[in-house]
């Protein structure tokens, strides 16, 4: 018998079919839409690695506050221009609320034989951010609902351009009170840059919350859930290995979902340790092109030695034997591994102790040719 299409979303940002693990923080938006501008969460951002389901926490939130009748505007930072992207969506909305514009008479014509019309001035093109989200909050205000804007990518935006949105949304939602939500979402450098850089109250106002690893009860349901829900099964220790190949990880979640059902026939109503397996090979594969890759390149010369030094290890590694495999104290190795935690390629285990965060990243570190000019690892 044929069974429905593949539940599962493994594209970034994709919504998967079970948002498993995130309940509080969207209880918390929720409530904020509810409460109003002077809830902490009112304004949120959503700090995470590649993967990790920030942009899917993003459209959760645009479905909260649609479900609640506001308007929405979404957003990526990665393309110039946000500001005057964001401003023209805030027209479009204000036109759509106040209908077209209405005739009025420019003046009489010889003879009184008819009158001249034109239109009113329109909603004003020529209205600056500010101005556009001033009128738009006060007509969804009167309306008892709000404005939610939503920006991907932030870690990627144009300075200036952050800047500018920060400073009319400081006076239209915090100073004003006018209701103008935001949810954004960003790599976790990005507050390092808030902290450091950044001088607006908005962005250093803004709730903060971390999008990390799922815990093994979410990352069950999150498996398990959509197979149940297009009735097929899946063996205890099926799902038990499938759950532990994810690490938690949001994107190898919907990886290693969608290469297990893919793997069982469609014929089948049950998914067993041996289709999972399968699944985990191919999951491993597509997460090391598209996550691995990307960032590895992006790490500098001692990031990825203090990685091959933990990839030795067959489990988790003791943060001493990292250094003395690396010949450095103790502290110096301990920046490499902040750095690397914030990266998304580590995670702490325990006090003094790190692991690979992806189940993938041990062998196909083991399997990277050295680089040009690379010390050999000092034995332990």
């Amino acid at each position: 018998m044929a069974h429905s299409p593949n539940p599962f979303a493994p594209t970034f940002g994709r919504t998967p079919p079970v948002i498993a693990g995130r309940d509080d923080i969207l209880d918390s938006v929720y409530e904020a839409l509810a409460t109003g501008t002077n809830h902490p969460d009112y304004t949120s951002i959503f700090f995470g690695v590649r993967g990790a389901g920030k942009t899917v926490l993003l459209n959760a939130v645009e479905d909260i506050a649609r479900e609640q009748g506001w308007l929405t505007i979404s957003e990526d930072a990665s393309r110039a221009g946000l500001v005057a992207r964001i401003e023209r969506a805030a027209h479009l909305h204000l036109r759509a609320l106040l209908g077209p514009p209405k005739r009025r008479v420019r003046g009489v014509q010889a003879a009184g034989l008819g009158l001249e019309l034109d239109d009113a001035p329109s909603l004003g093109d020529s209205e600056g951010l500010r101005e556009a989200l001033t009128r738009l909050g006060d007509l969804l205000a009167e309306r008892g609902t709000g404005l939610m804007i939503t920006i991907d990518e932030l870690l990627s935006a144009d300075r200036a351009e952050i800047r500018e949105f920060g400073s009319v949304m400081q006076h239209v939602c915090r100073r004003e009170e006018r209701p103008v939500a935001f949810a954004g979402a960003a790599l976790p450098p990005f507050e390092e840059y808030i902290e450091t850089e950044d001088q607006s109250a908005f962005l250093h106002r803004c709730s903060r919350h971390n999008v990390g690893q799922l815990g093994q009860v979410a990352t069950r349901l999150a498996i398990a859930g959509p197979i149940v829900q297009q009735s097929r099964t899946i063996d205890d220790g099926a799902l038990d290995a499938a759950c532990a190949a994810t690490s938690g990880y949001a994107f190898m979640v919907q990886l290693v979902g969608f290469y297990s059902w893919a793997a069982a026939p469609a014929d089948s109503e049950h998914i067993t340790l041996r289709h999972v397996e399968k699944g985990i090979a191919e999951a491993n594969q597509r997460v090391s092109r598209v996550v691995l890759v990307p960032v590895w390149r992006d790490l500098s010369p001692v990031d990825r030695r203090f990685l091959r030094a933990m990839a030795v290890d067959d489990a988790d590694s003791g943060l001493a034997d990292i250094a003395k495999r690396l010949d450095v104290d103790i502290s110096y190795a301990g920046v490499y591994r902040q750095r690397l935690v914030r990266a998304g390629m580590i995670v702490a285990t325990a006090r003094g102790r790190v692991d690979l965060a992806h189940s993938a990243a041990r062998q196909w570190i083991r399997d990277m040719p050295p680089e040009p000019h690379e010390q050999p690892l000092m034995p332990d």
